[in-house]
């Protein structure tokens, strides 16, 4: 549902606009357009679903309709959906009046007495967070990556006990968010997080999900330079305006 209601929004954006350029380095995948607008998403490449890890596309999407890139949002190769979410962040995360910065973790306002869960581990927040309250349940597809974590299939014991969750925008890449977030409806703030988040309040309308926290792209040479050279989220900071926008 989801990805659906970001399909059809980001088509009735899209225009005209065409691919200027495509970048899929091995963390992060940038596309930019003709008029100048970049979007960024992460570049998914584990389970079956991804194939062998190229695209059938290659050499040949530079000039392309950004529509029909927008359409590989449904596709089951998740690799194609990187892309297309990428290409979705472009004409949607655009500079917005609506957006406000600040700390996401302060902006969830986590008291003692919370039960916080995470989808996908961000371990800054995870760090935070652990200040502010020891009720934590932490959801990891590969679980061996440390101590503390969930297995995927604890997911719908333990995330209704969650008062604030945080949820990797990768999620909607591997097309689990829909999944994800019916877990959710007991928490009283549920934040969309990462730089592949789209702030498309439109297609969250109806969800558990309370706040988006993405990014917009504001040194578009930076961060094509960044994402080609296997940088990070880190790594991108200096290239991208973090930014956050209230449901």
């Amino acid at each position: 549902m989801i990805c659906e209601r970001l399909k059809k929004n980001a088509l009735l954006h899209a225009g005209e606009r065409t691919i200027s350029d495509i970048r899929i380095g091995l963390r992060y995948t940038a596309v930019l357009l003709d008029d100048g607008s970049c979007g960024v998403a992460y570049t998914y490449q584990s389970g079956p679903a991804c194939g062998c890890h190229v695209l059938r596309d290659a050499g040949y999407m530079i000039g392309e309709p950004v529509s029909e890139m927008i359409s590989f949002l449904l596709e089951p190769n998740t690799l194609r959906v990187s892309v297309a979410l990428a290409a979705v962040n472009a004409v949607i995360n655009t500079v917005n009046p609506a957006y406000s910065g600040g700390n996401v973790v302060e902006a969830l306002k986590i008291t003692p007495d919370d039960t916080f869960g995470m989808v996908g581990e961000f371990k800054p927040i995870r760090a935070a967070v652990s200040k502010m309250t020891d009720r934590m349940y932490i959801f990891e597809l590969n679980i061996e990556k440390g101590p503390g974590l969930y297995p995927e299939e604890a997911i719908p014991d333990y995330l209704p006990k969650c008062d604030v969750v945080v949820v990797t925008a990768t999620s909607i890449i591997n097309h689990t968010i829909d999944g994800v977030l019916e877990h959710c409806k007991n928490a009283r703030q549920v934040c969309i997080v990462g730089p592949s988040t789209p702030l498309d309040p439109a297609a969250f309308a109806g969800t558990p999900v309370t706040l988006l926290a993405g990014s917009v792209v504001r040194d578009v040479p930076q961060l094509l330079q960044i994402v080609s050279q296997a940088g990070g989220t880190m790594h991108m900071k200096p290239a991208i305006d973090q930014v956050m926008l209230r449901i």
